[in-house]
């Protein structure tokens, strides 16, 4: 008798679990995260979204007693928020859930996100909740920093935290002049590592330091840095060097990863030096390269016979630093090579560039040069791109820009230097735009005299530059300009400008 009631008293236990589940299969297993926007960590700010990959979740069309998915106070572990979740699109599924972080929560706070059903609770990830950044392009000043070692033009630059440090990398670049007979050869193997100073904002170290060099010489490349906020990459975080010229000026398809030590540097041999990963699809240089949600994704650039392209590949980075196959996107609506990507909530932006074939050293405006923005969003699903044809935002960037560079920050675009219609005098060297709720662009607005780098003392008008983008303890942004060529004398510089 004993036994027949414990029998029954089980079944109920099921049957009520089954209803929870509001199908009748089994109930899922218990919850597990994986990573939260592609990371083994998470940040973001209130009221943004965010995505929780994992497994057990079950399939939820609406709102279900006994799930939840909430942030904890990173000491007790206790239920300080839950998110929301729209079940009307779908965002509640076994493998992976979409949901808004809480308003109610704290800025520069650490939470513990969890994952409850019926089965039981997820073990905790952690969640920072940062501050929105306050950024007023048209106010901006500009001040020197520590220069580079060398003049360099056509250089990769990367922003990595490590620690309590945020370390800046200057990879490869190419030291000629426009004049330079076969100057696109004129590639270095070179890594320059510094940090940024906490209290000043400019860089702390009064010279730049070496560190691993390249396995090889590289120019007009594309980097990106993997970290536990931006993929499964654990430890210290890595950087990836996609394509560029090599020591002859040929387009190549390599790329190269390597670890950063807990000293920020990147070792010069062993474990955690440069190696070998899966090559790009095709040769490429002067191409552009974002991270977003555990993904490497490549637009356009020139291929190794100097013809721009408007081909778009991503691939995943794995859990040991490698690589995965590269799979091709949704191209672009016209070939682009000198051109700008950025990741912005949730969308990738293409900005400018030229569809024609161009000397990279060139400092004469190309033919082909454009001031058309593309952007198309990502979906959050798989990583692959939402809509199968790019939008061309209805506002241009009002000149046709190459060689120039961009950030987001604080709810806008800014783009610097670069090639244009005035670039001699610095005409249009600020510009900016700010982003609209449907992932468009507005117009373009421009900021002149004191608000330029050209418009400072010893200041110059700059192309084929890098740019850095760092936001201090106190969630202000600061915009860094890196070496570049002079647009009248052709010459490489080694300057660092930022944005105090």
């Amino acid at each position: 008798m004993h036994l027949s009631m414990t029998r029954a008293l089980g079944v109920l236990l099921v049957s009520a679990l089954f209803l929870a589940c509001g199908s009748n299969s089994p109930p899922p297993a218990m919850p597990a995260i994986t990573d939260i926007n592609g990371g083994l960590s998470a940040s973001g700010t209130v009221g943004s979204l965010f995505v929780i990959d994992g497994t057990g979740f079950g399939d939820l069309a609406a709102a279900t007693p006994g799930y939840s998915i909430d942030f904890r106070d990173a000491t007790t572990s206790a239920v300080v928020a839950s998110a929301t979740v729209d079940y009307a699109v779908g965002a509640w599924k076994n493998l992976f859930i979409t949901a808004t972080v809480p308003s109610t929560l704290v800025a520069s706070t650490t939470y513990k996100v969890t994952v409850t059903t019926p089965s039981g609770t997820s073990l905790p990830v952690s969640f920072l909740v940062v501050g929105s950044i306050t950024f007023s392009p048209s106010t901006i000043s500009w001040a020197a920093t520590s220069s580079l070692p060398v003049a360099l033009q056509g250089l990769s630059t990367v922003v990595s935290a490590v620690g309590g440090t945020t370390y800046v990398y200057a990879l490869g670049g190419n030291t000629a002049a426009s004049t330079t007979q076969n100057g696109k050869a004129s590639n270095v193997s070179t890594v320059y590592m510094n940090s940024f100073n906490g209290n000043t904002s400019a860089l702390a170290g009064p010279s730049w330091a070496l560190t691993g060099a390249l396995p090889a010489a590289r120019g007009f490349a594309a980097a990106v840095a993997a970290t536990a906020f931006n993929s499964k990459l654990g430890g210290n975080g890595a950087i990836y060097l996609l394509g560029g010229l090599d020591a002859a000026g040929a387009a190549t398809s390599t790329v190269w990863a390597a670890s950063l030590d807990a000293d920020g540097t990147i070792p010069a041999s062993g474990s955690g030096a440069w190696t070998a990963t899966t090559s790009l699809p095709q040769p490429l240089f002067a191409h552009a390269a974002v991270i977003f949600h555990g993904r490497i994704y490549v637009a356009g650039g020139n291929d190794s016979t100097g013809t721009p392209v408007a081909t778009v590949y991503s691939a995943p980075i794995n859990a040991d630093g490698s690589l995965g196959s590269w799979v091709a996107a949704p191209g672009l609506p016209d070939k682009r090579a000198y051109h700008q990507i950025l990741a912005i909530a949730g969308n990738l932006y293409v900005l400018g560039g030229s569809d024609a074939a161009a000397d990279p050293l060139s400092n004469v405006l190309s033919a082909g040069s454009q001031s058309t923005v593309y952007y198309d969003p990502i979906n959050l699903q798989n990583g692959s791109l939402a809509n199968a044809t790019w939008t061309t935002n209805a506002n241009t960037m009002t000149k046709p820009r190459e060689k120039g560079s961009a950030v987001a920050a604080g709810g806008y675009v800014l783009v610097s230097g670069g090639l244009y219609n005035g670039a001699a005098t610095g005409s249009s060297e600020q510009s900016y735009a700010s982003l609209n709720a449907d992932g468009s662009l507005s117009a373009f607005n421009g900021a002149t005299g004191v608000h330029t780098i050209t418009g400072s003392a010893g200041g110059y008008n700059f192309f084929n530059q890098s740019t850095a983008f760092f936001v201090d303890a106190a969630g202000r942004p600061h915009v860094f300009i890196l070496g570049g060529a002079d647009v009248n004398t052709g010459a490489a510089h080694a300057e660092v400008w930022y944005q105090p």
